[in-house]
């Protein structure tokens, strides 16, 4: 059954779970600037990303918002209802890069979540997770320069979709980081300069993800350390003997060190 389950999540809890998870579920597609949850409004489904690509954007102006985290097949979006089902979302989850996902019911998740201990566990290290990257890249938005940000933001990227070719606009992507469409322009043509990424109408190809590793800041690195630290150990609360080859290739990652 594992096998047919693209979200990696999804994959690290055993078969008798996975099935009553499935049980519930409904396979939907993901537009782009489909808005999946709205600003101050409460959450009626979480999905299971299997194909896409989805940002979380916190308001800092009347229409203004910027990405704070970025969610794809590693990972679920609606992931704070497990601190409060009711609660009405401080951001706002729009589709970038179209896809697919396993859609649940608020109200039938969070039953789920009561019942199946295995699930709970792997979705409370998927928030501790959720919760690093975001304040690790608030500090280095604040610290580190945009070339620095923007490649970091190209791997995280990478790494949630499983592809190597983003297909964002400069003006998408200067909106999601909250700069000039000028400066990423700017930034983009030095990054394809270093042989890292080729730029093609409408998209970023990554070309070179090591190198680009090198010319990111360390945030990237300590944001994929998460990864490693919070759900490969997930694997021991389930019966599997080893992650799915998609989820180490996903989050860029070989075996944990010891």
């Amino acid at each position: 059954m594992a096998s047919q389950i693209r979200n990696n999540l999804l994959g690290l809890i055993p078969d008798d779970e996975l099935s009553r998870v499935l049980g519930v579920c409904e396979r939907v597609r993901l537009a782009p600037r489909q808005v999946l949850h709205h600003y101050m409004l409460p959450m009626e489904h979480v999905y299971f990303v299997e194909r896409g690509l989805v940002s979380v954007a916190a308001r800092v102006g009347r229409e203004k918002f910027v990405e704070v985290w970025l969610i794809g097949s590693e990972g679920l979006v609606g992931a704070p209802v497990l601190l409060a089902a009711r609660a009405a979302p401080l951001h706002r989850r729009t589709v970038q890069v179209t896809g697919e996902a396993l859609r649940i019911k608020t109200s039938e998740f969070c039953e789920l979540l009561e019942s199946l201990p295995y699930l709970r566990s792997v979705v409370e290290r998927y928030l501790a997770v959720v919760l690093a990257q975001t304040s690790q890249s608030g500090a280095c938005n604040s610290y580190h320069s945009l070339k620095q940000r923007l490649a970091r933001w190209l791997l995280i990227a990478q790494n949630a979709t499983g592809e190597d070719q983003i297909p964002l606009t400069h003006g998408v992507l200067a909106e999601l980081l909250g700069v000039r469409r000028a400066s990423v322009t700017e930034c983009l043509e030095g990054l394809q300069k270093d042989g890292t990424i080729a730029t093609r109408r409408g998209s970023v190809k990554i070309e070179d993800a090591a190198e680009l590793s090198k010319l990111s800041c360390d945030c990237f690195k300590l944001i994929e350390r998460e990864y490693r630290r919070h759900l490969l150990p997930a694997l021991d609360i389930g019966s599997r003997t080893g992650p799915p080859a998609s989820f180490v290739a996903s989050i860029g990652l070989g075996e944990p060190h010891s």
